[in-house]
Formats: structure tokens, sequence, C-alpha cells
């Protein structure tokens, strides 16, 4: 379904994107040792890690939150190659790996705070409002890193709730627009 990983990541024509656009698990583990294991998971789905930007800003906003951005697609698709994109995409050239459509350019942010159960993790996709393409390609691939966790934390009896999130508010916790707007200027 998918070919290549993060900005250059494909998707083959006969893939489903998806509206599942987030999860919040609570864990029992610390938040430090929950983060890097649901970045692993978006890793291991094609994700490519973010800069430190936002963990900077919650550092210097004193937030309870520690988080990590993850992308995939690229955040500045030039007009031809949406153009290629749209040419090519009904055609049987779409079945070839490197002639697919390109992911559309999405903004994932793994976060975690203290819970009194152990760790609250929050996963949430932003998928751009800008360019050709309208899918949330990373709908499927986040819904299977939030099941790699979660079958984690299950096994050893440590998986305290796992629920799927439609939304974020924006009370300025890392996964919400208006963080992801303010500090990585995503739209």
């Amino acid at each position: 379904m998918f070919h290549g990983h993060g900005a250059h990541l494909r998707v083959s024509p006969l893939s489903i994107g998806g509206v599942t656009r987030g999860a919040r698990l609570v864990v029992g583990e610390s938040p430090d040792a929950a983060l890097p294991m649901l970045v692993e998971a978006l890793r291991m789905e094609r994700f490519e890690v973010g800069d430190d930007r936002v963990s900077r800003a919650l550092t210097a906003r004193g937030s309870e939150w520690i988080a990590q951005d993850l992308r995939i697609g690229s955040s500045s698709p030039s007009w031809s190659s949406g153009i290629l994109d749209a040419a090519l995409q009904h055609t049987p050239l779409a079945f070839v790996p490197v002639l697919r459509r390109r992911a559309t350019p999405t903004v994932v942010i793994a976060s975690a705070r203290a819970h009194a159960e152990g760790a609250e993790l929050v996963v949430f996709s932003h998928p751009t409002l800008i360019g050709w393409s309208t899918t949330n390609d990373a709908a499927p691939l986040v819904s299977a890193a939030v099941d790699r966790v979660a079958a984690q934390y299950a096994a050893g009896g440590r998986l305290v709730s796992c629920e799927v999130l439609r939304g974020i508010p924006n009370n300025g916790a890392p996964a919400s627009q208006q963080f992801v707007r303010e500090v990585l200027g995503w739209r």
C-alpha cells in the first residue's frame, strides 16, 4: 500500500485513507519511557522524526507535556509534482511504486504527560490544508502504530485505556491544531 517513508512516501492507488485522526492511551509507565515507545511505533509506520522545536516550545511554556513531531509527505510539494500525481493516479502507471501518488503532507504529534495511572499518551495527525490532496493518508499508519503500542502495553497488563480521538481542544496541548500552527507553522 505504501512505498518509501517520510517526505518520500508514496501511496498505492488501492489504498484508502481514513477518518481516524488520533488516539489517547493511558498506560502504566512514566511519560519519559512511554513517549519513545510511541515515537518508535510511528517510525516503524514510515514517519520521519521532526526537529526539536516542539520540545523547546513546551519547555519555554513550562508545560507538563513532552512531545515529538513526526511527518510524512513533502511539506513543500511543487506545483508540477501535484499535476503529475493527478495525471497518473487513475492510470495503470499508478501501480508502479515510484510513480504512485505522493502522500498527503501530514504532521503527527506524539505527546505524553504524567497521569495518576502512569502516563497519558496522545497522538494526533494534522493533514495539510494546502496542496492537491485531501486524503488522510496518515490514518491507517497512525492506527497501526497505536494498535502496536496498545498491544505491547496490554501484553504486560499495563494498558489502562485506549480511545480514538476525532479532535483535540485548543487548550495548549501539543497535539492541538493551535499549537501545531503556532510552533510549526503548519496549516
